[in-house]
């Protein structure tokens, strides 16, 4: 099977004419494939359309179909196709009608070796030069494509909270002429997203495009759909279609075999299967959402249906439930300084420490993480505001880990959260942790979009959590996390100087892809609002 760039085809009448041609030059070195020659005019435009070649040698001098009528034949019909005349005449009426009829040279016989290359040369630039037009116009449309894709993005995301750049309940002003009485909603959420940000080097309307154009390939109305990714949460994409409830279900498994675990981690796909119509998109979506935290906590694909009868929020109950007294008995335990009785309460009770069994809901989990963080942070601040930081830092892993569906890191970072209440700070630091902190410090600074935790950076260079979290606060007087934060306010306050990019662009830019949380992160740091920040900087 050839892997040549282009293909020739030469045309003669006499089998040592052809011959020549094909013995001529070393075709596979000018990455052209050297087809089997042609015994007249007729014969290659019978093989034209099956073996497209770009470039014809053809003889002036041929029975049946001449050279010239050839080459009108050829420019009328496939203009693209690059043809050189060879003749053993230097006739100048032939000449010039090699060139009226659109060819490229003419060769006068027998053909030299520098001359076929000189004219091979003159032919595969110009295919180079259309080859490289043709990719830059395709990536010009695709580019505008994505661009015009994003922004229908961010319209029909505003409709999501029924509101609509202020407005509330407003049509998007998308270009579709798709039109709907009667809807069904499927969301598809990922919860690895920002890993799978960085296959796409954290370009996130290319990663976008993507996951769009691969589900619209799954939807059987073509035609009559709309997809969009969440712009306030990146990890969420919508598809709204008509189709009944087997279609639906049909349609969610597939999306689960087109974005296997192993290469996209967990995803759901919740699907809101009574019809509604596109204005009641706001309310489909917490109705979605609500239904969304009673998947399974646990590192697996789930396909969830919104309850029919009622609202989803409504028939939501936890499903393990502390103890009643539980806060009080967990604060007395850690007051008295009784670590063995503390692990016990929080990890065997209603069995937490095997929480991703699928007994127990991503609600569950939530509700049961954030009674427990509570107690212990009020600990902290009551009893040791010294670790307050540092507490914070174990609790910011430990939502990202939760919201990751990431049980053993999550539980790994609870563990790190309790063993620094018990830790004495007299460890003294060397000169080869030193040098990793410093290490970190410098990776942090460039790569703060991507995805940075304690336990993971704990893990990448082998040194206790705990106490690498002391140290690198102890020389930077900072934690690891609010130092990654800094940085990527820092980074989201420059991008926010360039007013062609929205928002949401930049929160998932500097690593974050649910831009409410970003906005709140924003606010504590810088003191107001992504949007109050830019609007002061319109008025500079």
């Amino acid at each position: 099977m050839s892997h040549m760039k282009y293909k020739v085809l030469a045309a003669d009448d006499e089998y040592w004419s052809r011959e020549n041609i094909r013995t001529l030059i070393p075709w596979e070195e000018y990455s052209i494939d050297f087809l089997e020659p042609a015994c007249d005019g007729e014969e290659v435009l019978e093989r034209i359309s099956e073996e497209m070649p770009q470039i014809i040698l053809t003889d002036i001098n041929m029975p049946f179909l001449s050279g010239l009528e050839l080459l009108n034949r050829i420019q009328t019909e496939y203009p693209d196709i690059i043809t050189i005349a060879i003749s053993g005449y230097d006739d100048f009426e032939k000449v010039k009608g090699v060139f009226i009829s659109g060819g490229l040279d003419y060769l006068l016989k027998p053909v030299g070796k520098e001359e076929l290359v000189q004219v091979l040369t003159k032919a595969l630039g110009i295919l180079e030069e259309r080859e490289n037009k043709r990719k830059h116009n395709e990536n010009n449309r695709l580019q505008e494509d994505k661009i015009s894709s994003f922004l229908e993005d961010s319209e029909y995301s505003a409709l999501l909270s029924d509101k609509l750049y202020g407005h509330a309940k407003t049509q998007p002003h998308v270009s579709s002429t798709r039109t709907f009485s009667e809807v069904a909603t499927v969301l598809v959420k990922f919860y690895d997203i920002n890993e799978i940000a960085a296959r796409f080097q954290h370009n996130n309307l290319q990663m976008s495009w993507n996951i769009k154009s691969r589900l619209k390939e799954l939807t059987e109305n073509k035609n009559n759909s709309i997809i969009f990714n969440n712009s306030n949460k990146m990890s969420e994409f919508l598809i709204i279609e008509t189709a009944d409830a087997k279609i639906l279900q049909t349609l969610a498994e597939n999306i689960l075999k087109e974005f296997p675990l192993e290469e996209y981690g967990p995803v759901s796909v919740v699907l809101h299967e009574q019809a509604s119509s596109l204005d009641d998109i706001g309310t489909i979506y917490r109705e979605l959402i609500s239904t969304l935290v009673t998947r399974p906590f646990s590192h697996t694909h789930c396909i969830l249906s919104c309850p029919e009868s009622e609202s989803p929020a409504a028939s939501l109950s936890v499903g393990k439930s502390a103890p009643p007294r539980m806060e009080e008995e967990l604060y007395h335990l850690l007051i008295t300084g009784k670590k063995p009785e503390t692990v016990k309460l929080i990890f065997e009770t209603c069995n937490f420490r095997h929480c991703d069994d699928n007994s127990w809901s991503f609600l569950d989990v939530k509700q049961y993480v954030g009674r427990v963080t509570s107690i212990l942070y009020r600990y902290v601040q009551e009893q040791c505001p010294g670790l307050t930081a540092q507490a914070e830092e174990a609790m910011d892993d430990i939502d990202y880990y939760m919201k990751c569906l990431n049980a053993p890191s999550m539980l790994a970072s609870l563990n790190i959260l309790l063993d620094s209440l018990w830790e004495k700070n007299e460890e003294s630091s060397t000169d080869s942790v030193v040098r990793q902190v410093e290490q970190i410090h410098h990776y942090i600074e460039k790569s703060y979009y991507e995805d940075i935790t304690l336990t993971a950076l704990a893990e990448e260079y082998h040194i206790d959590a705990s106490y690498l979290s002391r140290i690198f606060s102890q020389k930077y007087g900072e934690t690891i996390i609010a130092f990654l934060t800094r940085i990527r306010m820092e980074q989201a306050v420059k991008l926010m100087k360039d007013t062609d990019k929205k928002l949401e662009t930049i929160s998932f830019l500097v690593g974050y892809d649910d831009y409410n949380y970003f906005s709140r992160v924003f606010r504590k740091k810088i003191g107001i609002s992504p949007s109050e920040y830019r609007s002061t900087l319109a008025q500079e």
